[in-house]
C-alpha cells in the first residue's frame, strides 16, 4: 500500500512534466507542418524533398532520435533535446495530411472561388483549408498519440515525464511503477485521441457545438494536467518583511 501511495503522490508532477513536453512538441510541430504542407501542396517540386526529409526522421527509432539530440546540442540534457526530438517526430502525419487534404479539394471549388474575385490567399483560408480540415485533424490526431507515447522515452535524456515511472520500475523491479506509467500515458493518449476525433467530426459536419466541446475538453485536460507545475506559494505569501 505504501508503494501505491508513493506512486500516486508522484503522479501530479510527472503528469505535468509529460503534458508540458507533449503539448509543446505538438504545438511547435503543427506550427511548422501546416505552412510546409501548404507550400508542398501548392508547389509540387517542394513536395518530394519536404515529405522525404520528414519521412526520414520517422525511420530513426524514437529512443535513438532522443539520444541523438544530446550530442547535437553540445551534450545538453533535459527538456530541450526531448522537445526537439518529439517536435520532429510529430511533423510527418500533420504535414502529409495537410498536403493530402488540400490536394483532395475539388479543383472546381477553387476555380469558382477565384472566379468570384478571391485571391489565392483568400481561397486557401476560406475554401481549401476548411474543406481539408478533417484530413488535417486526422493527422494531428495521429501525431498526438505518437508524441504522448514517445514522450515516455524521454526520461534517459533527462526530461521529466510519465516514463520516470517505467524506467524506475525497470531498474528497481517495481512492477507497480511500470504499470502506473503505462496506464497513465495510455489514458492520456486515448483522451487526446477521442477529443481530437470530436474536432474531426465537427469539421466534417460543420458542428459548432462539437467543436466547442472538443476544444473545451482538450483545454481542461491540458491545463488540469499542467496545474501542479504552477507555483502559487509566492503570490499567496502576503506577509511583510520581518522586523
Amino acid at each position: 500500500m505504501s508503494n501505491f501511495s508513493e506512486r500516486w503522490a508522484e503522479l501530479p508532477d510527472l503528469l505535468a512534466g509529460h503534458m508540458r513536453l507533449s503539448a509543446s512538441a505538438l504545438c511547435i510541430g503543427i506550427a511548422l507542418s501546416l505552412p510546409l504542407g501548404v507550400l508542398a501542396a501548392r508547389r509540387p517540386k517542394w513536395r518530394g524533398p519536404v515529405l522525404g526529409v520528414t519521412g526520414l526522421v520517422q525511420t530513426i527509432p524514437s529512443l535513438a532520435l532522443l539520444a541523438l539530440m544530446v550530442p547535437l546540442l553540445g551534450g545538453q540534457i533535459g527538456f530541450v533535446p526531448a522537445l526537439l526530438a518529439l517536435t520532429l517526430y510529430s511533423m510527418l502525419p500533420v504535414l502529409h495530411n495537410t498536403v493530402t487534404g488540400i490536394q483532395e479539394v475539388d479543383p472546381g471549388l477553387t476555380e469558382a472561388a477565384r472566379g468570384i474575385g478571391m485571391t489565392p490567399w483568400q481561397s486557401l483560408l476560406r475554401v481549401e483549408l476548411p474543406l481539408a480540415a478533417p484530413v488535417i485533424l486526422a493527422g494531428i490526431r495521429t501525431a498526438s498519440v505518437w508524441v504522448i507515447g514517445t514522450a515516455t522515452l524521454a526520461t534517459p535524456v533527462g526530461a521529466q515525464s510519465l516514463g520516470n515511472y517505467i524506467f524506475l520500475g525497470l531498474q528497481t523491479r517495481n512492477g507497480l511503477a511500470v504499470v502506473f506509467g503505462c496506464v497513465a500515458a495510455s489514458l492520456l493518449a486515448v483522451a487526446f485521441d477521442r477529443l481530437i476525433a470530436v474536432l474531426e467530426s465537427a469539421a466534417k459536419e460543420r458542428s459548432r457545438g462539437r467543436l466547442t466541446a472538443g476544444l473545451l475538453g482538450l483545454a481542461l485536460i491540458t491545463f488540469g494536467s499542467l496545474w501542479p507545475a504552477f507555483d502559487f506559494t509566492s503570490s499567496l505569501d502576503t506577509r511583510g518583511p520581518a522586523l
